[in-house]
């Protein structure tokens, strides 16, 4: 791994919390390092505070925040002496916790400092860099994980087991660490979570991660030398390692996937297939069913991804009500009067072809697509060189169902947008016409493919490519919207239609049709509308007020509570 730093930049820089800016950003900018909102950082500094008194303060980053693109109003402002204190009392709940750090802020308009705000306080150096190394995780998601730690670092890193995160972490570093001699260590490592490097310099405390991750690259590159050399010693051949994979996809198929996920969820999803390399291997792995159900890579990302992935086989409903089983019997064995998430897969691996993340919004899967695909990459790793061992079903539910992590999907706002997770597809009109068509779909959460960018489907393969990049970028297809009465629509229609049978309240909404097109599938809803709006007469008023007219029109008839009543809408 290379470090970013840049003295041009840097020599930039004049104040502590800029630094802290800085770095936090280089080590957000790759992803073996944290994803997603993973990790945090932290600069301790001296305030002058409203009675001219110096007050030390902690500056950490605050909850919801990414450190890739994190700014100065990203840190939250804590008093350390109180995050000191806290760190001594006998027990204290995480909810407590949040509570006092946020009554320690010396600014209320701040976002709340991290959960691991107190483990910051405790270490004694200025700038604190907290990461989820894939290599450090790696390594200690084996089962000799500590004693590898041991064996690479020796004494130059402090090692912690692991402990759920929040004050049961914090006040345990606490106790370990009283008579730790801080100068003697360049780091510490917590199982299955993460790695903590620190120093009184910026610069130092960043490239300490660097060095320290670099070296547990090398470390895995060189135990998986020494496990190839003796497999080749013992069979007389060098493994062949993961082959180039050409899979065939049914994008029929994904379609189907994708309404029935939806249908699990109550709620339209996102299909995205992930063909990475390690996505391909992982799903033609001969223990796929047993190495990709050990758990997640750190335990944040259950949030994320759930504990485990449905394995989709040969029968998809059965795969899919078994997997919702067994998730309600883990609820069951651990919860303490939680409430139960819905019982859903957040992603698949199809068996001898590829994952697949599902998400309400694109976003949102390709998030889970990002953090699954680093887990395979692991996964597989560790399997060449040892074995792949997460924490146990408890210990991840006790995160999965935390308090302070189902905080965190609670701030994002409900969503009552009618659209969100369909797919649309727009065909070319006027570009006045198109645009206020589509920017409306989207406003109502739709995922729109506009035709306009195509260069015409007036042939069967063209409208073939037009239906397929639909299932392809968003898993399926559910509304057709054909603005003009054009002699290539039949052919496109034809052609969407096997896709749409699989769609979610499948809809052909026809504009300005003199016939409407006969579907073989009783399930598809075919719709009409008859507009008169110009935007080539009249004035602008007129225009805007007949696009408004044509986009309210539209949004009435593709809302769920539409019922045609076999008429003709006129605008």
């Amino acid at each position: 791994m290379q470090s970013l730093w840049q003295n041009e930049i840097a020599d930039q820089i004049n104040t502590p919390l800029a630094f802290r800016v800085y770095t936090s950003r280089l080590l957000g900018q790759e992803p073996a390092l944290v994803l997603h909102g993973g990790g945090n950082t932290s600069v301790k500094t001296q305030v002058t505070n409203l009675f001219g008194e110096v007050e030390e303060i902690l500056y950490v980053k605050g909850s919801g925040w990414d450190l890739e693109t994190i700014e100065a109003a990203g840190f939250a402002p804590v008093k350390m002496d109180v995050l000191l204190k806290m760190a001594q009392l006998p027990t204290l709940s995480d909810s407590d916790m949040v509570k006092y750090q946020r009554a320690a802020m010396i600014d209320p308009s701040a976002p709340n400092p991290s959960v691991e705000a107190i483990l910051h306080a405790i270490i004694p150096f200025a700038y604190v860099d907290h990461t989820h190394a894939d290599a450090i995780v790696t390594l200690t998601n084996t089962p000799n994980g500590k004693a590898m730690i041991q064996e690479l670092y020796d004494k130059r890193v402090f090692v912690i087991p692991y402990v759920m995160p929040g004050f049961a972490l914090a006040k345990l570093v606490y106790e370990m660490t009283r008579d730790l001699k801080w100068q003697s260590i360049e780091g510490i490592v917590l199982m299955n979570h993460g790695l903590f490097t620190f120093s009184d310099d910026a610069k130092t405390a960043y490239e300490k991660t660097i060095e320290l991750v670099t070296e547990a690259e090398q470390f895995i590159e060189a135990q998986l030398c020494l496990k190839s050399e003796a497999v080749e010693e013992a069979s007389g051949q060098a493994p062949n390692g993961y082959p180039e994979q050409d899979i065939s996809i049914d994008l029929v198929e994904l379609a189907r996937i994708r309404k029935l996920v939806s249908a699990q969820k109550g709620a339209a999803q996102v299909a995205l297939l992930n063909s990475s390399v390690p996505s391909c291997h992982i799903a033609s792995h001969p223990k796929l069913k047993e190495i990709a159900t050990r758990g997640p890579l750190t335990p944040d990302h259950v949030i994320r991804t759930k504990r485990v992935p449905v394995i989709f086989g040969e029968n998809i409903e059965a795969d899919l009500s078994e997997y919702a089983s067994k998730y309600i019997e883990y609820f069951e064995a651990y919860q303490h009067e939680q409430t139960m998430l819905n019982y859903a897969p957040n992603f698949a691996i199809w068996q001898g072809k590829a994952a697949i993340s599902f998400g309400k919004t694109v976003k949102e899967a390709l998030i889970i697509e990002d953090i699954t695909s680093h887990t395979f990459d692991a996964i597989l790793t560790a399997e060449q060189f040892s074995q792949y061992q997460a924490l146990s079903a408890q210990e991840i539910f006790e995160v999965e169902y935390w308090e302070l992590e189902q905080a965190k999907l609670k701030k994002a706002a409900n969503n009552n947008m009618p659209l969100l997770g369909k797919v649309v597809m727009v065909t070319p009109a006027a570009t006045e016409v198109m645009q206020a068509v589509v920017e409306q779909l989207t406003k109502l959460g739709a995922n729109v493919l506009d035709l306009n960018e195509y260069h015409g489907f007036d042939t069967l393969d063209k409208c073939q490519e037009a239906a397929e990049t639909a299932v392809i970028d968003f898993g399926g297809l559910d509304i057709l919207v054909c603005l003009n009465d054009d002699s290539t629509n039949l052919m496109l229609i034809n052609t969407c239609e096997a896709f749409l049978e699989h769609g979610l309240c499948p809809t052909v909404l026809c504009v300005n049709h003199l016939t409407l097109p006969v579907m073989s599938s009783e399930n598809i809803n075919v719709l009409a509308l008859n507009s008169s709006v110009n935007t080539d007469i009249g004035s602008t008023e007129d225009k805007h007020a007949g696009l408004f007219n044509l986009t309210s029109a539209i949004t009435m008839m593709l809302s769920p509570e539409y019922d045609p009543n076999n008429d003709e809408v006129k605008v």
